[in-house]
């Protein structure tokens, strides 16, 4: 949300660069949800492998958590934004991250769409994996997976794909998922421990601390090399997985205490409508108030404050009015498998 609300603007010089290069990577909250996401969904289907419902169970809840606040603002950009059929029809069946591909525009409010794209296509095959194969099987699935992706992306940026293209592709951006669902494979194991997770995190992080150091000379921490296309995501999720793999460890504890500020509950339970409308709010303050205002760190922070703030604002109408409502609809059609 911040790198959303900083990107609005041109660099001035007058602004700290460190800032804008903290900021500018905000693009790495993506493939921390992309982890998140395939760890919090692997663990539903392996938890209820097995017992009456599985299929109807799992694409139920689905539907009644995504779909009424995905298709609401869906309906509503395609009224304010005229000129971009073709895209919304895309995104109406999960393929707004093939928009680049087929040469569509797309605007900039709705570009978002293309993460969910990913994971709501990744999840019509796995529930199906899941089901048929065992843990250590699947297990074998994921690791390839999170090996395999970086070549393919490397092949994709050698043959001279713009790495803007390969950034969308599901095929270029599965491993994110494939960590998630391999630390959940791994926490419901008897290898799942406070020692075993320090020594997992410390190998994790050993391996991006090598991997960074033999990518340097090969542009890796710059952009538009295949290098880059390659390896950056599987930086990330290499860090990321460190970090799950102690967090899990330590739930409810001093350390992972900030996860529990109340700010940081209420953004969970806020953060997919934010994600959907964060950009779009940023676009109505920009448009009312941020024209107006001088190119300045402090028009940059009044804007900032300003988007998550309407953000906020659109994501509680929409928990109160909306998704609430359907979510007790969900459970009580469809209960969760315990």
């Amino acid at each position: 949300m911040l790198m959303h609300a900083v990107n609005a603007f041109p660099y001035p010089k007058s602004i700290n660069r460190m800032f804008y290069f903290v900021i500018g990577h905000g693009w790495l909250g993506v493939d921390l949800f992309f982890v998140l996401s395939g760890f919090l969904i692997t663990g539903i289907l392996l938890d209820a492998k097995g017992k009456p419902g599985y299929f109807k169970t799992f694409y139920a809840r689905r539907f009644f958590r995504i779909m009424p606040l995905y298709f609401t603002v869906v309906a509503v950009w395609s009224f304010f934004y005229r000129g971009y059929a073709k895209y919304f029809l895309l995104s109406t069946v999960f393929m707004a991250n093939f928009a680049g591909l087929l040469h569509i525009r797309r605007p900039h409010v709705a570009d978002i769409l293309w993460s969910l794209a990913i994971e709501e296509q990744f999840y019509v095959i796995w529930p199906w994996l899941v089901l048929k194969l065992s843990r250590r099987h699947l297990g074998y699935v994921a690791a390839c997976i999170v090996v395999i992706e970086p070549v393919v992306r490397a092949l994709h940026a050698a043959g001279g794909m713009d790495p803007d293209v390969i950034y969308y592709l599901t095929w270029c951006r599965l491993d994110g998922l494939a960590v998630g669902a391999l630390i959940a494979i791994w926490v419901r194991t008897s290898h799942f421990s406070i020692k075993s997770s320090y020594q997992v995190a410390g190998a994790l992080l050993a391996v991006l601390a090598m991997l960074t150091l033999a990518g340097l000379p090969f542009g890796l921490m710059t952009n538009h090399t295949v290098a880059a296309a390659s390896l950056r995501y599987t930086q990330a999720y290499l860090f990321y997985a460190a970090c799950f793999a102690l967090v899990l460890t330590h739930q409810g504890t001093l350390w992972t205490s900030p996860l529990r500020w109340s700010f940081i509950t209420l953004s969970g339970a806020l953060s997919y409508c934010l994600y959907l409308v964060h950009v779009s709010a940023g676009q109505i303050y920009q448009d009312l108030i941020g024209w107006r205002l001088p190119v300045t760190m402090p028009a940059i922070f009044v804007r900032g404050v300003g988007m998550i703030a309407l953000s906020f604002a659109f994501a509680l109408l929409s928990k109160r009015f909306l998704e609430d409502p359907c979510l007790r609809l969900k459970d009580r059609l469809f209960p969760a498998h315990r």
